[in-house]
């Protein structure tokens, strides 16, 4: 089936499908869990840190193992493409995001094997892969992206010598609709500069600055890309409570109470 343009109608689907990192799956109701209240029989395979690896995994496994096709909503989030995910015997999928902020692989790993070209190339071939394959079943299908394909390090700073790769595989980085970077940071991810903020154990930053999309960020993300979508008013409800509980959270407990909560309640629904 086609890209979804403009409106999902989430009356035609029996299943929906989402995949994609943290900006899929987080502490507090992001896109996907908004989705999950239209369509109750909802699967999130959504993971924090996840590269473009883990989601091409993610989106094979599901259509293996749910026979995914007519009446079905596949949405897909990329991350951007400086991540290593890596599957191990001891601790399963290791996802620590960007490279460049994380400790799972040592700076002499970073050094010897980071090449932008490389991971640009890796990447675009994942994505061509899930378009061609989702393209072939019944299913309706969204691409979607956190960042543009060919931001060096989670920002507005592009990839160097990659215009080859981003030529050959032009025809279906068309399809991914703008980024959440652009669309709702314009940017520049301190252009909304009224972000949570809560004292976190993991965090020497006092109070820790969340700059991932709040619930009602999540929903003007959805409502942008697809303008003619009209969402329930129970959802349109539980998303500015969410918004609400997540400004009035001021330690990390304290959020995962809250928010467990209401992946409970969600949950609920499946």
């Amino acid at each position: 089936m086609p890209v979804i343009k403009d409106e999902l109608q989430f009356s035609k689907y029996k299943r929906a499908f989402a995949f994609g990192c943290s900006f899929t799956s987080y502490y507090w109701p992001t896109w996907a869990d908004l989705i999950s209240y239209e369509i109750p029989n909802t699967y999130l395979y959504g993971k924090t840190g996840a590269g473009n690896f883990y989601i091409y995994q993610a989106v094979v496994e599901a259509l293996l193992t749910h026979k995914i096709g007519k009446d079905d909503l596949v949405m897909v989030m990329f991350s951007n493409v400086t991540r290593e995910d890596r599957y191990t015997k001891r601790d399963g999928w290791i996802t620590p995001g960007n490279l460049f902020f994380q400790d799972a692989y040592d700076e002499k790993f970073v050094k010897k094997f980071f090449c932008e070209k490389g991971y640009l190339m890796r990447d675009c071939n994942l994505i061509e892969g899930i378009d061609r394959i989702l393209s072939t079943t019944e299913a309706d299908y969204s691409l979607m992206s956190m960042i543009n394909l060919d931001s060096y390090s989670s920002d507005n700073t592009k990839m160097t010598g990659v215009e080859e790769v981003l030529e050959l595989y032009s025809s279906t980085i068309k399809k991914i609709e703008p980024s959440v970077f652009e669309v709702i940071f314009n940017n520049d991810w301190r252009n909304n500069p009224i972000r949570p903020t809560y004292d976190a154990h993991w965090s020497p930053q006092k109070p820790y600055i969340d700059n991932h999309p709040t619930t009602l960020e999540h929903l003007e993300y959805i409502l942008k890309i697809f303008p003619n979508t009209k969402f329930s008013e129970n959802t349109l409800k539980l998303a500015n409570e969410c918004n609400d509980k997540l400004f009035e959270c001021k330690d990390f407990n304290t959020l995962m109470k809250t928010f467990a909560d209401y992946k409970c309640k969600l949950a609920g629904r499946l």
